[in-house]
């Protein structure tokens, strides 16, 4: 990229013309650089995410989801995550926070009901309305 400044061409879209000369499509080449590629990851590629950081995470997501039902703005809560906490966190270790939380919770919900014997709380309940 550096090589196309001193050029003089500064594309919009770099990853375009890498595309042409890596047999990978440019979208592929660009979810590359974010997650893996960008100097900024270096920092902090092996860094594990403090609680406070989690914690912001599921703060900001669950916040965005209960006003709007779109895709989540990966790319902004990075950003938040930058300013807040100084670390240039990968998009995927962002979404993987939020996402493995989500399936702990899942899986904790489903282990609850799966406790429960549904024969003896109808039983319960069917017993408890002949008494009312």
């Amino acid at each position: 990229m550096a090589q196309w400044a001193s050029h003089g061409k500064l594309n919009r879209n770099p990853f375009v013309e890498l595309s042409k000369i890596i047999p990978h499509s440019p979208k592929q080449i660009c979810q590359h650089w974010w997650n893996k590629l960008d100097p900024r990851l270096i920092l902090v590629n092996k860094v594990p995410f403090t609680n406070e950081e989690k914690e912001y995470i599921y703060g900001w997501v669950g916040d965005y989801l209960s006003l709007n039902k779109e895709n989540i703005p990966w790319k902004t809560l990075q950003s938040k995550i930058e300013e807040e906490f100084g670390r240039f966190r990968s998009r995927n270790d962002i979404k993987n926070i939020w996402y493995s939380r989500e399936r702990r919770l899942a899986r904790q919900a489903k282990n609850i009901l799966e406790s429960l014997d549904l024969d003896v709380f109808v039983t319960e309940v069917f017993n408890g309305m002949d008494q009312l």
